[in-house]
């Protein structure tokens, strides 16, 4: 199929978000990307699984004390997430 003119990439980034929205896996994997970027390289190099289960998301990490650390944060976690996710995404995480 033929355009006659080039798509915005804003709207190439809405077709996208639909696109994702339309698979629950690749939802699920999308969100989980998110999380190197709302806590940064160094934690997440501590970070060993991650898993979305509904509304909630369990991280797995290396570090008891990161894990207490990151658990006095949660409430701040969830708010960064969620705007880097673009909208309500999750409303806990579980640290392990």
């Amino acid at each position: 199929m033929k355009r006659s003119e080039p798509l915005r990439l804003g709207s190439i980034i809405d077709m996208m978000r639909q696109r994702v929205a339309a698979d629950p896996e690749t939802r699920r994997q999308y969100l989980a990307s998110l999380w190197p970027e709302v806590v940064g390289r160094h934690i997440s190099s501590y970070t060993t699984s991650l898993r979305i289960e509904g509304r909630q998301m369990h991280v797995y990490l290396q570090s008891a004390s990161l894990k207490e650390q990151l658990g006095y944060m949660r409430e701040a976690l969830v708010r960064q997430f969620n705007n880097a996710a673009g909208e309500n995404a999750i409303d806990n995480i579980i640290f392990h």
